[in-house]
């Protein structure tokens, strides 16, 4: 992920300081959820929290895979 998306991803106030899970191509089944935020790379994000195996554990339940999990720090 480039540092531009990471920069991105840290302007949003839900996601700053946060383990975000992200789709690289995009939304694939068109549903929204709260944290959906579309990157200018067309990636979107898929999830967050503050606890990366609690993260990991909702995204294994909703058996979403293939997801880029990165840590949006606050500049």
């Amino acid at each position: 992920m480039s540092p531009i998306a990471l920069r991105e991803l840290a302007q949003v106030p839900l996601l700053r300081d946060r383990w975000v899970a992200i789709d690289p191509r995009g939304n694939r089944d068109g549903k929204q959820t709260p944290l959906m935020v579309a990157l200018r790379s067309g990636a979107v994000v898929v999830d967050a929290d503050d606890e990366l195996d609690v993260l990991c554990a909702r995204l294994k339940a909703a058996k979403q895979t293939s997801l880029t999990i990165v840590y949006a720090k606050s500049a």
